[in-house]
């Protein structure tokens, strides 16, 4: 797994974050995080963890949400300083962030109703163990919603243009069979955004360029390729979209 120090020269290059915010409110994950916190947690005054939550963008995009009555992030890098920042000066009050690592998460157990963790078990080495952790906190019939890349177009990828701070990828049906490892039920297993792995890969081989032409020509064409390719997700999406995803329940 990537050290502290990869984290904070990450999170230190991404822009402000309410411009951050914007985007990730058009992103694929909010309306399949928003659907299975209306599916599944059915009562108000959830506690809720985000594990491994960077500067807090989920955090911040559910704040308003009438369901939840506490939310915490928890992550190892520096970035909290910025979230923290943020929250005091947009007197976001339900919203909290703690320094921690998620193999040793600083919680009794089954202290939350619903957890999620987004883009963080590829960092492991062994994905159970961070799996088995937020199982510890979570309540009885508690709700864990992940996410992780979809092996297939990611190893692809990687096979090209090496990302080292992964060490693997898996489809839903092996992120379902490690989920079951733990002790927990697994109610819903696919992948989503066909499209966006595809896109994923077009953008990253020629960087937008506001001074260069050519750049923004070619970003200009991506966006209807965009929209060609995105006929194929409802076909391709549950077995090939760009992340594998569960939805799963502790006994």
């Amino acid at each position: 797994m990537p050290k502290k120090e990869y984290w904070d020269n990450l999170w230190s290059g991404s822009p402000a974050l309410d411009k951050e915010l914007e985007k990730y409110k058009n992103q694929y994950l909010t309306p399949e995080i928003f659907n299975c916190m209306s599916k599944y947690c059915t009562k108000r005054g959830i506690k809720w963890l985000e594990a491994g939550c960077g500067p807090g963008f989920w955090n911040f995009l559910f704040s308003n949400n009438e369901k939840i009555d506490f939310s915490v992030g928890v992550d190892i890098s520096d970035c909290l300083t910025q979230a923290q920042a943020y929250k005091i000066e947009n007197k976001i009050e339900p919203v909290h962030f703690i320094k921690g690592d998620i193999l040793k998460l600083p919680f009794p157990d089954e202290s939350f109703d619903f957890i999620t963790s987004l883009g963080v078990i590829e960092h492991f080495d062994n994905p159970q163990i961070p799996l088995l952790e937020m199982r510890r906190v979570l309540k009885k019939g508690g709700i864990l919603f992940l996410d992780t890349p979809n092996r297939g177009l990611w190893s692809l990828w990687n096979r090209f243009f090496p990302i080292d701070e992964h060490e693997d990828y898996y489809s839903p049906d092996e992120l379902r069979a490690i989920a079951q490892k733990c002790d927990l039920e697994v109610i819903e297993y696919y992948a989503k955004a066909f499209s966006n792995s595809v896109m994923t890969i077009l953008y990253n081989i020629y960087d937008y360029r506001e001074d260069c032409l050519l750049s923004r020509g070619y970003h200009f064409g991506l966006n209807y390729v965009k929209q060609a390719v995105s006929l194929f997700d409802s076909v391709l999406d549950n077995k090939h979209g760009f992340y594998s995803i569960i939805i799963a329940r502790k006994r």
